[in-house]
């Protein structure tokens, strides 16, 4: 059967998770193309449902996917140019634990699309775990999007500032600013966790006071700052960069 109405229960009930408020209340989000799916399925994720569009012929990855016009599809969709298949996922637990390696504290990232890139890079880059500190949601669908599968493979945490330094403790942080000591000429400890701040703020006077390091990114000075997205992947890279030496 082709669901052709987007009044379709149904229908309406995957549309709301585009909001925040939907997401929290039931606990998931949308991932939404063949690559975001076909990773989500192999990173273990176990859709809820996968919705395709009626002239949608690729793989399902479910063996009753929910069937939809292409008008029903589009309405769904966050894509401007829809692939035609999207599924929804369960919300991982968010509480805060002790790291496996070095990580990331994000403090105040306020841009989802910053985070999503961040996420990315970190998966990337070997940051297994990612601490969120007052930052956007990281499943609503310009994050998840940005974050290209990123979410499936990194430990997202969050909570209250007393959760986050608890799950920490011990760990050298290592505070990203520009009047920092130069990332060209620091070691890092085998673990420590890189903090990011807000994009037009910084890190915060509380997280600030706990780190024991301040690192900055040289630049000409015909450049006042880089994007917080960018900031965290070249930070990422250099201090992580013995395991690609």
């Amino acid at each position: 059967m082709v669901i052709v109405s987007r009044n379709n229960p149904q229908v309406k009930k995957i549309l709301s998770l585009k909001e925040k408020k939907f997401r929290r209340a039931s606990g998931l989000y949308l991932v939404e193309g063949i690559k975001q799916v076909r990773e989500a399925v192999a990173a273990g994720q176990e859709p809820v449902c996968v919705v395709c569009s009626e002239s949608y012929a690729g793989e399902t990855f479910s063996a009753e996917p929910m069937r939809v016009s292409d008008g029903v599809f589009e309405k769904l969709s966050d894509e401007v140019a829809p692939q035609g298949i999207l599924a929804v996922l369960r919300i991982p637990d968010l509480a805060p634990e002790p790291p496996r390696g070095r990580c990331l504290l994000l403090d105040g990232v306020a841009d989802p699309g910053n985070l999503g890139t961040i996420v990315r890079t970190a998966n990337a880059a070997g940051y297994e775990d990612v601490y969120l500190l007052g930052c956007a949601d990281a499943f609503a669908p310009k994050c998840v999007r940005s974050a290209m599968s990123g979410l499936f493979f990194v430990r997202l945490h969050a909570g209250t500032s007393g959760e986050i330094f608890s799950a920490l403790e011990n760990i050298p942080m290592l505070c990203a600013d520009m009047g920092g000591e130069n990332i060209f000429s620091y070691r890092p400890p085998e673990r420590f966790c890189l903090v990011i701040g807000n994009e037009a703020n910084g890190v915060s006077a509380e997280v600030r006071a706990r780190c024991g390091y301040t690192l900055g990114i040289p630049m000409r000075k015909s450049c006042e700052s880089l994007n917080a997205g960018v900031s965290a992947g070249v930070l990422m890279y250099l201090l992580a960069r013995r395991d690609f030496e």
